[in-house]
């Protein structure tokens, strides 16, 4: 999978300009707030429709215009794709992929993948269980669209049971209503927890690997897992521990139990990066599991997503500095960075104030 070229529109500081990507590794150079990150964040918006940064995306739009527009060029194995996209300040965003306007957004997950990584990624390693949630789901739904789909249904089922328990009925007739969305509910949890585990496994190896090679002291382990008493199925545990916890669950308005709940397990040399890794250390630990990432959807799909990186190199010494650029000869690169200091060969473009300036 290869980046051809991004024309954009009254997205964000660019009024109107075009990038192109003709080479494995693309540094984008340019001072801070003039447009690096933005070029990162439109192809990823074409990836996953959604901004890895905002979620209100009319905050996408230049101040003064009615909607923003995108358009990416780019080759895959099955042949050259044009992604369009329009933003609106009214109205939902309007998709289409080779000219063929789209009616869900699903439809576009998976059209382009790519792994992105940015300093906000250090929540991966110490903030809440959702921002590691989201990364398993995010990196999961680009090659697997059996869990995209339960992953929606699944979100519609947890509201349908949420508001239940916020009617505050009987024990009775709260047990009764939740009775009749207890196997939907199990059904698409299943998937979703037995996916994440497989994911895990697959790429546990992959991200010590590259781990290692980052930092050469260092034992990276990852973990997602159940461990189910009494020889029981997850179905069998699940319907167990929805009906455990539906008095707590009334109390507090809310289901207790399922893969919303669930987190990964990071630890370094056998402790928690999330307790005791160094700020250094959790941003080498997110960066190896996005590495890792893909190498598992190029086993999943056949070649490899595309590598956004938005300013990793000013944080890495310069060691890790040539061992990341080892690591990212295999696939198509984008760097953002204040400066060139990037010996890997490359091509350069270079932003101001939201216009590509030089491109050589």
């Amino acid at each position: 999978m290869q980046l051809k070229k991004c024309f954009l529109k009254n997205f964000r500081n660019y009024t109107a300009g075009v990038a192109s990507f003709d080479e494995h590794i693309i540094l984008i150079v340019g001072n801070n707030a003039q447009g690096k990150t933005n070029l990162l964040e439109a192809i990823y918006f074409c990836a996953l429709g959604k901004s890895p940064r905002t979620k209100k995306e009319v905050s996408l739009i230049q101040a003064d215009k009615d909607n923003a527009y995108i358009s990416l060029d780019f080759h895959t194995m099955a042949g050259d794709k044009n992604i369009e996209i329009v933003i609106n300040r009214v109205g939902k965003k309007q998709i289409k992929i080779n000219g063929v306007a789209l009616t869900k957004l699903s439809s576009l997950v998976g059209a382009l993948k790519v792994v992105y990584f940015s300093p906000d990624e250090l929540r991966l390693i110490k903030d809440m269980p959702e921002d590691r949630r989201r990364f398993l789901d995010i990196s999961i739904s680009q090659f697997d669209k059996s869990y995209l789909l339960a992953l929606s249904k699944y979100d519609k089922v947890l509201k349908q049971m949420n508001a239940i328990l916020k009617k505050h009925l009987s024990p009775e007739l709260t047990e009764q209503q939740m009775c009749a969305w207890r196997p939907q509910f199990i059904s698409c949890a299943e998937k979703i927890i037995n996916t994440r585990i497989d994911f895990v496994k697959n790429i546990r190896s992959y991200a010590r690997d590259i781990h290692y090679k980052l930092c050469a002291n260092e034992e990276l382990n990852i973990a997602y897992g159940y461990t189910l008493p009494d020889n029981r199925t997850l179905a069998e545990h699940l319907e167990r521990e929805l009906k455990r916890t539906l008095s707590h669950s009334m109390e507090l308005g809310y289901i207790l139990v399922g893969p919303h709940r669930d987190d990964l397990t990071l630890e370094i040399n056998g402790k928690s990066c999330k307790l005791y890794a160094s700020q250094g250390q959790q941003r080498t630990v997110s960066l190896s599991l996005k590495l890792a990432t893909m190498e598992i959807v190029k086993n999943e799909c056949g070649e490899y997503p595309i590598l956004l990186l938005d300013d990793v190199m000013s944080e890495l010494d310069e060691d890790r500095e040539n061992a990341l650029c080892r690591l990212i000869q295999n696939y198509q690169t984008l760097i953002t960075a204040t400066r060139d200091t990037l010996t890997a060969k490359k091509k350069t473009i270079r932003i101001q104030n939201g216009n590509v300036k030089a491109d050589k």
